[in-house]
């Protein structure tokens, strides 16, 4: 018989919420390495595999970032939050019992229509970022299909997940908390600098 989880919900509702934040930071920094205007190609051509492979880093800690939100497994996932906000209902200070189980469903809803892209990133996941399985060796071209995912739907699913943690915050504590890394997007500044000290760089002698 397994344990209860005893884990409260303003626990995991924090933890959730730090996820998102981040994860959703990792995705907007792959979108920012990702831009191909004059100044980007311009500060990436001056260490071109540096930011091939931090661009590679970020998109999979976004990616991991999803699947530990939605980890049917773990002890703290969006799961267990909802689960234990219907064994607090009668906690939360700022919405009625039947206003959280409303919210949970409709939270349940929202993950039921994301599962195709929880699938995809749950098999990219299992199958070459956290493992290497044997699948996609043997079957590349169905491993491509199964792991296919755009960056639309990674934005929609740190755009709903951050909905149903803000509708669950205002409930518990009347608080709506932005899912936003402040300076996110310092990288720019980086750009820019690169851009201009590359204008300024003198061209290798040969043989040197």
């Amino acid at each position: 018989m397994s344990k209860k989880n005893t884990i409260k919900f303003q626990q995991i509702l924090a933890s959730m919420m730090a996820e998102v934040m981040f994860g959703r930071t990792h995705y907007e920094i792959v979108r920012g390495l990702g831009r191909r205007d004059s100044i980007a190609l311009a500060a990436k051509g001056i260490a071109p595999q540096f930011f091939d492979l931090t661009l590679d880093s970020h998109a999979v800690a976004a990616q991991l970032a999803v699947a530990r939100v939605f980890d049917r497994t773990s002890a703290v996932s969006i799961h267990t939050l909802l689960s234990a906000a219907l064994g607090e209902a009668g906690t939360f200070k700022h919405g009625t019992p039947a206003q959280v189980r409303k919210a949970v469903e409709d939270a349940k809803a929202t993950i039921t229509a994301l599962a195709p892209t929880l699938a995809a990133i749950r098999t990219r996941r299992n199958e070459t970022i956290a493992h290497l399985d044997a699948k996609p060796f043997k079957d590349p071209a169905s491993y491509h299909q199964r792991g296919r995912v755009s960056y639309r739907q990674i934005d929609e699913v740190f755009e709903k997940v951050s909905t149903v943690l803000t509708r669950l915050s205002l409930l518990y504590r009347n608080a709506a908390v932005p899912l936003e890394l402040e300076g996110a997007k310092d990288y720019e500044r980086v750009f820019e600098m690169l851009a201009a000290a590359k204008t300024q760089l003198k061209p290798p002698i040969a043989g040197k």
